[in-house]
């Protein structure tokens, strides 16, 4: 059985996960831009600054309710949102590779 202290850090540790994959993902997607931009095709790179943005708010929802001293399950959208960023930005990437 966990103490009260150590499973009062979860909520802490989820959040520090969310901001670290939001950071991620942003590094990521300037990477994207700065390849779409030598392809010469900047819609991938703001189709790809768009779906960061989506990611970032669904990640800042979560953030700020994990707060609660009981948060409330995550959605199913809240928690495809990762897999979706993630085969998106890889589809954005190959096409834009490819190109």
């Amino acid at each position: 059985m966990t103490s009260p202290a150590a499973a009062g850090l979860q909520p802490e540790r989820t959040r520090l996960a969310w901001r670290r994959s939001v950071l991620a993902a942003g590094v990521a997607v300037l990477l994207l831009g700065r390849l779409a931009l030598e392809t010469r095709m900047p819609a991938v790179g703001a189709a790809g600054v768009a779906l960061w943005l989506a990611f970032a708010l669904a990640a800042q929802r979560r953030i700020h309710a994990m707060a609660a001293a009981r948060p409330a399950p995550p959605s199913h959208a809240t928690v495809l949102a990762p897999a979706a960023f993630a085969v998106a930005f890889a589809v954005m990437s190959v096409s834009a590779l490819l190109h």
